[in-house]
């Protein structure tokens, strides 16, 4: 996973097993004791954040944060009782939201970074991006399958919903992303976010806080 959640067992004793199954979701979770095992942890792989949580005021005197050698953001919680579990795990998937596929084909990346440009424009279709790069529609969503795993179709509602989860996170009004990401029916752009979400666009765009963080070893 992309992200490294770190818990203090010894002032966490009150956490809920339900918590760290709705977080373990997003990111790789560990409830620790020993600082040596918080060390091991975050050395072990590259994450692109890690968090560090408790649900007293302070984290255990031999924890020195000082001490761990991390080259990505690192996110420090106190009283994470105090947080929306919710507003960590939007906090985690901002982290994937932009990530690019490292694919060698340089054509291929040309239509993403083109369909990155144009999710605005509801007429985006699988025959406009394979024209753009001057390859049949039969050959481009080949192309798909075999660099993404997955259809045209399917990646262009991720990215329109991942891209309407950020400006909801800004605070835009719901109709203003609906046609912001290229869909003309509020309705339907409701359907979809919910489905891929599990929430409505306007309870997201309520209930989401930011967090803030503080950046990690360059």
């Amino acid at each position: 996973m992309n992200a490294l959640v770190v818990v203090s067992k010894k002032q966490s004793e009150d956490l809920q097993c339900e918590f760290i199954h709705s977080l373990s979701e997003k990111a790789e979770v560990l409830v620790l004791e020993d600082f040596r095992g918080v060390k091991d942890a975050v050395s072990k792989q590259k994450y692109r954040v890690v968090i560090l949580m408790t649900y007293g005021d302070s984290f255990p005197e031999s924890w020195k944060m000082t001490e761990l050698q991390v080259d990505c953001p690192t996110v420090i919680l106190t009283n994470a009782k105090n947080i929306n579990l919710f507003s960590i795990q939007s906090f985690i998937e901002s982290f994937e939201e932009n990530d690019t596929p490292d694919i060698d084909n340089p054509l291929f990346r040309k239509s993403l970074k083109y369909i990155e440009e144009n999710l605005h424009e509801n007429d985006l279709s699988l025959t406009k991006v394979a024209s753009f790069i001057y390859v049949s529609r039969c050959h481009y969503s080949r192309m798909f399958n075999k660099y993404l795993g997955t259809g045209f179709k399917e990646y262009i509602m991720t990215k329109r919903i991942q891209r309407a989860k950020l400006l909801l996170k800004k605070g835009q009004p719901v109709t203003e992303v609906c046609y912001s990401v290229g869909y003309n029916d509020l309705t339907h752009f409701s359907r979809v976010f919910r489905k891929l979400v599990g929430v409505n666009p306007s309870t997201y765009r309520l209930s989401n806080r930011k967090v803030s963080y503080s950046g990690g070893k360059q």
